[in-house]
């Protein structure tokens, strides 16, 4: 299944940084001691394949999880963006051709608003074998709800929030 499309190549002649504008991401949540998930489809992601780094951007505005009041407070959030940019760990650049599943450690940072932390999260390449496309990237952070004063932001909020995102990668013009 293929979830988005890759529109744009950057300014390397070597086409190394690339950004897509409709990548899914789910968040796991508990709002008012009840488990929701909250899902957009309207997810930026750039990634630089040489230098294995990514910014993660949507707006909040974007998400919906099917619970009226927890919707309108996403709604009330439009246009204060939720930025994670960083780095695959381990990895020098991201590889596009044959290879097999890589799982790697992320690094990075996650501002919201008032926020700026450090954070850490787990990352999945596997390598496909669908036409224009390389490989499914998968990019999982557990933030905690309090540390990151989401809590604040996004009254009723509680425990870990668990953000995963789903990138397809294209094939490089030399692969």
């Amino acid at each position: 299944m293929v979830f988005s499309t890759l529109i744009w190549a950057g300014t390397c002649p070597a086409q190394d940084v690339y950004r897509s504008f409709s990548s899914p991401l789910h968040i796991k949540a508990v709002w008012n001691d009840l488990p929701v998930l909250a899902i957009t489809n309207d997810t930026r992601v750039i990634l630089d394949y040489e230098k294995a780094t990514f910014e993660i951007m949507f707006d909040p505005s974007s998400l919906r999880c099917g619970v009226p009041a927890l919707d309108s407070i996403f709604i009330a959030h439009q246009g204060a963006p939720i930025v994670f940019t960083g780095k695959l760990l381990g990895m020098n650049h991201i590889e596009t051709k044959k290879h097999p599943p890589l799982d790697f450690d992320v690094e990075g940072r996650l501002a919201h608003m008032d926020v700026d932390e450090p954070i850490i999260g787990r990352g999945h390449l596997e390598h496909i074998f669908a036409g224009q496309y390389a490989c499914l990237l998968e990019i999982t952070f557990i933030v905690p709800v309090t540390r990151f004063h989401l809590d604040e932001s996004f009254p009723g909020l509680s425990g870990n929030l668990t953000f995963h995102v789903i990138q397809t990668l294209l094939k490089r013009q030399n692969d």
